[in-house]
């Protein structure tokens, strides 16, 4: 038939045709990525309201494709809130429990049971003697929540030999009930405050009104899944190649930061630490005494953000989203404030402290963040959970605290 067409009607046939096979394509790939790969996290109610500490985890079995990931995986939640593939048994003597306290990096959403660094942790210390790791990991929690869920699995015998505060960038913010990006109150969550004389009293109980935001399913953003893909294995690609992001830089390429990070509201805003650094330090101190009363010894480690992590891809972002802000301008002269700050309080209060900075600084030629998502892959997973490993085996002996603090500063 297209022999008997003119040359003209030829080009218009085919031009029709490729349209049709790219339009038809495209369709296909759309509804396959929709099936396939789409992620489900944002769109699973595995958390509920709770009057005390705001939310909780709801028991049950979800199923979760992560973001950027074609499979699903399990995520089991058991009858006391707990990411745990079996009961949490009662202590004894011949296993040593470790609680591990935390927000979303311990609970692990996006990683498969198997390689969470909680798990991890524990089969690399089952290798010298029985342990037992419990995850209480839950996402969203500051060091308040964090407190009153250890006095909470307390009271119900779950009770550890070792308590590992897992700190992350945001806790601070958390703890004064404040939005990441904006820094304005969130009534859902609970609240501590410092009287005058320096004790801490629980003076915001959680609004279920202003729960939302944290128990209802989201909806799977609008738009096209085919350029959101492209978008996040750019941002996979380039989080390890400072040297070619400055190449796209250079032709017209430029991708920003959508808000304010947490890291930098939270540490580099005069009027948030003037009030957070006080009440985070007493936090810590209650989770200590808590320990204590349990005849516990507790340790502590901070996460750092991927913005301090991957400093030559992300400090140009950061200068071009947000141009001449002093609290930038504050970051850039002082990265590691909070790693500083954390470290002095730890010491201060005599806990063993571990920070994780220069462990992953070491590794920055390794994708150990998932990005745009912000949380631990697998290789990050596995990099911490072989240096929490080996501190907790230095620092974890029950009894009495050690007189002096220890401070570790990440050894290979």
């Amino acid at each position: 038939m297209s022999d008997r067409l003119s040359p003209r009607r030829k080009v218009l046939f085919y031009t029709i045709m490729i349209g049709l096979t790219f339009a038809l394509s495209f369709t296909l790939l759309e509804y396959g990525l929709a099936t396939y790969y789409q992620s489900t996290e944002t769109h699973v109610a595995s958390v509920v309201f709770d009057p005390v500490l705001g939310w909780r985890l709801r028991p049950g079995v979800y199923w979760i494709k992560p973001l950027n990931a074609f499979r699903e995986h399990e995520v089991y939640i058991n009858e006391y809130g707990l990411r745990a593939d079996h009961i949490v048994r009662a202590a004894t003597n011949d296993v040593k429990r470790i609680v591990i306290l935390g927000d979303s990096f311990t609970f692990a959403t996006q990683i498969p049971t198997e390689s969470t660094f909680p798990v991890l942790i524990e089969n690399l210390l089952n290798q010298s003697r029985p342990f037992e790791i419990v995850n209480a990991g839950v996402p969203g929690y500051g060091t308040a929540q964090e407190l009153l869920f250890m006095k909470e699995l307390a009271r119900k015998n779950v009770v550890g030999d070792v308590y590992l505060l897992m700190i992350f960038i945001n806790d601070i913010m958390d703890n004064l009930r404040l939005d990441y990006g904006t820094g304005l109150g969130t009534p859902a969550q609970p609240g501590f405050s410092l009287g005058q004389d320096g004790r801490l009293a629980l003076t915001h109980s959680p609004r279920k009104e202003y729960s939302t935001h944290f128990i209802a399913p989201q909806r799977a953003r609008p738009g096209l899944l085919t350029a959101e893909v492209v978008r996040n294995r750019i941002s996979i690609f380039l989080q390890t190649r400072p040297n070619l992001v400055n190449l796209l830089n250079r032709v017209g390429f430029r991708p920003e930061i959508s808000r304010m990070p947490s890291l930098i509201n939270g540490w580099y805003e005069d009027e948030v630490l003037v009030q957070g650094i006080p009440l985070t330090k007493a936090l810590i101190e209650a989770i200590k005494k808590e320990a204590e009363r349990n005849h516990a010894v507790l340790l502590a480690s901070l996460i750092p953000s991927p913005i301090q992590v991957y400093p030559r891809v992300y400090d140009p972002i950061l200068k071009r989203t947000f141009g001449d802000n002093k609290s930038i301008d504050s970051y850039f002269n002082d990265p590691t404030r909070p790693q500083r700050m954390i470290a002095a309080m730890c010491e201060e209060l005599k806990i063993p402290f571990l920070d994780l900075y220069p462990i992953l600084r070491r590794h920055d030629d390794k994708e150990l963040f998932i990005p745009v998502d912000g949380h631990f892959d697998r290789d990050g997973h596995a990099l911490v959970a072989q240096h929490l490993s080996s501190f907790i085996l230095e620092n974890g002996r029950t009894g009495s605290p050690r007189s002096e603090p220890v401070v570790v500063q990440g050894q290979r």
